[in-house]
């Protein structure tokens, strides 16, 4: 990693005045262009679209046809009416994304020679479904988005004396609560509708230090971020093998709090300043359709398509509305999930198995972005709990710095009610 030359103190005092006495706004719009991971973006891809489980993961992502568990709360909430009651579902997932160029890093004051790589790990979903009568009803939270950046410590040393010090750091994640309803009408269809709450943050620090000179800098900015919007999906049960799923989550606007802080100090000044907004980001409206087909008894083939139209999307940063140069787009899945069952020990346990493929174009104009990915997992399970895992693995082209991502899924289904009544005739 390397820095721009470095400046006299008297240089740097003077463009630090310049950038207290501009917007901050302007100051991010001098940088060059961030490609993907602009401020806002979350890790991997803009097309994020409910939660994956390992099953949906596993097979291409496909969430509209073909649902383990309540985890279709946030992409078809139809499809709770296809689910046993009473299941508790419990996922973890980690998350390895290459990123090249984001805020200060290769868009015109530190550079680097290869691309970064972010790595987290967590709890991202807990919910619970129930049938009542005709009606299925599901609770469920999730993390659904990441805005986590690769950390920078960057140090200017010389005669083994620390001249200058830059530190970035960037975090933060948004929450969403959800509840669902759905009901089956007939043996062919169901329709469901989901209330999604959201709320989140994220956090950019900026702090460099020119010991020497008893100098340093701050930019600290804050962001909370709330949010309300319905899911509405539908599944049609057209024939014993054939079956069809449609999703739709209308446009929606996320409000934001920002808030930030700068500060300059030094032997002869200190200067600070504070600014609040109320931001906002204009949600897109996103439609799925897809169909599954049942090739034999125990092998499902999934396909299915889903439209963003991040055309119509905007974003406001402290007051500022940020022009977003992107077009509307359509994402491919395809996935294969093949069940096995064996009895041991006078149980039976179920055995799946997935593998899919997906082409997930990114809205940048000037960038021709695209990430493909090949999926694959399995588990293993009986009446009383499923583990399930699975593994996706994306390879970016069009940006030149061949990028990666790679998501990884575990999921955990419970019955409560099985294992009761298996302690209770014990």
């Amino acid at each position: 990693m390397k820095r721009c030359s470095r400046p006299a103190c008297l240089v740097k005092l003077f463009a630090l005045l310049l950038i207290f006495g501009l917007s901050q706004e302007r100051w991010l719009q001098a940088q060059l262009p961030t490609g993907q991971y602009l401020e806002e973006s979350p890790l991997g891809s803009w097309n994020q679209f409910g939660l994956d489980s390992a099953a949906s993961l596993g097979r291409g992502f496909s969430q509209l046809t073909l649902a383990q568990n309540s985890q279709a709360i946030f992409s078809n909430p139809a499809l709770l009416s296809s689910l046993k009651p009473g299941r508790l579902t419990i996922n973890s997932g980690f998350n390895q994304t290459q990123l090249f160029d984001f805020w200060l890093v290769n868009t015109g004051v530190i550079s680097t020679d290869s691309n970064l790589t972010y790595r987290g790990l967590e709890i991202n979903y807990l919910g619970f479904n129930y049938s009542l009568g005709k009606f299925s009803l599901a609770v469920a939270w999730a993390q659904t988005e990441n805005y986590g950046r690769p950390s920078i410590d960057y140090r200017y040393v010389e005669n083994e004396v620390l001249y200058d010090r830059l530190q970035l750091k960037q975090s933060g994640q948004l929450m969403a609560f959800s509840l669902a309803l759905a009901r089956k009408f007939k043996a062919r269809l169901s329709l469901g509708l989901s209330l999604v709450f959201l709320t989140g943050k994220i956090e950019r620090e900026l702090e460099e230090d020119w010991p020497q000179n008893g100098t340093s800098m701050t930019d600290s900015r804050r962001q909370k971020i709330t949010g309300f919007y319905p899911v509405v999906g539908l599944e049609y049960v057209a024939s014993s093998r054939l079956s069809l799923g449609l999703s739709f989550t209308p446009p929606y606007q996320r409000k934001i709090k920002s808030k930030s802080f700068l500060s300059y100090s030094s032997a002869e000044t200190e200067i600070s300043l504070e600014d609040e907004a109320g931001d906002r980001a204009s949600r897109p409206l996103v439609m799925g359709a897809g169909l599954r087909y049942k090739l034999k008894d125990n092998l499902n083939l999934c396909l299915e398509s889903r439209y963003f139209a991040w055309n119509h999307y905007s974003y406001s940063y402290f007051g500022q509305n940020l022009k977003r140069n992107f077009r509307a787009i359509f994402d491919l899945g395809a996935g294969l999930e093949a069940q096995t069952e064996i009895n041991f020990r006078g149980r039976r346990w179920k055995t799946p198995y997935y593998v899919g493929l997906r082409i997930d174009p990114q809205p940048m104009k000037d960038i021709s972005s695209t990430y493909y990915y090949l999926t694959f997992g399995s588990g293993l399970g009986n009446d009383h709990f499923v583990l399930s895992f699975s593994t996706a693995i994306g390879f970016e082209h069009g940006s030149g710095h061949h990028l990666k991502n790679q998501k990884i899924a575990v999921t955990l289904d419970l019955n409560p009610a099985e294992i009761y009544k298996s302690k209770a005739r014990r």
